[in-house]
């Protein structure tokens, strides 16, 4: 089980939740990227390994997988809380041979703005309408992954990072004959609750956009981006900004490439 971690104290959730798992853990490691408070004291509450690996957040989970021993890896992030059936559900279709990576989807609190709400309507979207289409498009956040799959695509892009970065190693997965599978009952709570202003939606739907038209670049895969990009609408009046930041990000992604 992979937590990465900077500055969330969510993280106490996270890790509460994970130790009520049906199914337990054989590890929880927190790859922390440099937390300023007491993080080890909470990861020793909870029997969790903690190492700290500064960096982002791509960095720093390519140096965590580095100490995973385990055949299967987890992922859940530190805005995230599990339901104690999680972690059996993801990874049964693994150890039945079902699959070498799969991933769950994720459910919402009642939102407490509207940037927020955004945010929610935009990963019911991705679960919905994209990642049943096609797996590449799966987050990292709620997976579970055979541990070879890392060692034979190399880990994840550190050229690309703010989302894109899961596109890119669904992408490579799937490219070496890895099998993805959406498992919906193997849900998780997602909180959104730090997107309380259009100000950090703006900054956060950019990087993502940006970093995922790069991994469409790399992949050759620009009109796939578009197609997916036009498949669909978001009835919230920040789909409109988003749908105008796109084109910049496409052009911004191409200079920066």
């Amino acid at each position: 089980m992979l937590v990465t971690s900077y500055n969330d104290k969510r993280i106490e959730n996270t890790l509460e939740s994970l130790s009520r798992q049906k199914r337990k853990p054989d590890v929880v490691l927190v790859a922390d990227g440099g937390t300023a408070w007491d993080i080890r004291s909470l990861c020793e509450r909870y029997g969790a390994v903690l190492k700290v690996l500064p960096g982002n957040v791509v960095q720093t989970r390519n140096k965590a997988l580095e100490f995973i021993t385990t055949d299967i890896v987890a992922f859940i992030d530190t805005d995230e809380t599990a339901p104690q059936e999680w972690l059996e559900s993801l990874i049964k279709p693994i150890e039945a041979g079902e699959a070498d990576f799969t991933g769950g989807i994720t459910k919402h609190r009642e939102p407490k703005s509207r940037p927020e709400a955004y945010m929610n309507m935009i990963e019911d979207y991705v679960y919905e309408k994209l990642v049943p289409s096609n797996i590449a498009y799966l987050p990292m956040g709620n997976s579970a992954w055979k541990t070879e799959i890392f060692r034979k695509i190399k880990g994840f892009d550190e050229s690309i990072a703010g989302g894109g970065e899961d596109y890119d190693v669904n992408l490579r997965a799937l490219k070496n004959g890895f099998r993805g599978k959406l498992v919906r009952e193997a849900y998780l709570y997602h909180d959104h609750s730090e997107m309380n202003s259009y100000r950090k939606l703006i900054y956060k739907r950019y990087s993502y956009l940006r970093a995922t038209a790069k991994t469409y670049i790399k992949n050759k895969s620009v009109f796939l981006g578009i197609r997916s990009s036009t498949g669909g609408h978001i009835d919230h009046p920040f789909y409109l900004v988003e749908t105008l930041m796109k084109p910049i990000a496409l052009a911004d992604a191409l200079l920066r490439n």
